[in-house]
């Protein structure tokens, strides 16, 4: 067999170019992709790891609560704990700002506050199912995009003697 000289190597560049551009485009293609993938998992990472911040910081405030509600040798029955809670408000602004300077994260000031659900019903509730709502509310940022908020609640019974 002898080779066509009429096909010459030249005459099929044409077909070299269209596989060229093809892997090309594919190439550009899953790199496309690729980095697409890589920033979404960047995002998630932002978004988790603020998250945690604000639910810790949150967590913080509500045990910083927890010790101003129950002080050593007082007493930790309802209507103590009622007081503790109205006086809450100004020392938990201290408290919050404190919490977050030693902390080291980029987050606001977490909104800590003490609710008596029974305020307006006391005499209607038996004793042993009043109880006193602490929350605190932390928001975290990164300065650009992303802002999460996380909330915590806790209920806090009296201890009767």
């Amino acid at each position: 067999m002898y080779r066509n000289s009429c096909t010459s190597i030249s005459s099929q560049q044409g077909n070299v170019y269209i596989v060229a551009i093809f892997v090309i485009v594919v190439m550009g293609m899953l790199a496309l992709n690729l980095t697409r993938i890589s920033w979404s998992n960047q995002d998630t990472l932002t978004r988790e790891v603020l998250g945690t911040q604000a639910s810790f910081l949150a967590q913080s405030g509500n045990e910083w609560a927890l010790t101003h509600l129950f002080p050593l040798d007082q007493g930790d029955d309802y209507d103590s704990l009622v007081i503790r809670c109205g006086s809450l408000g100004g020392s938990a602004v201290g408290a919050a700002n404190a919490l977050v300077a030693n902390s080291g994260v980029a987050c606001a000031a977490p909104v800590i506050s003490c609710v008596n659900p029974f305020e307006n019903n006391e005499d209607s509730v038996p004793d042993e199912l009043k109880y006193i709502q602490v929350s605190t509310r932390a928001i975290c940022n990164d300065g650009n995009v992303f802002e999460v908020e996380r909330e915590e609640t806790v209920w806090v019974k009296g201890v009767k003697l």
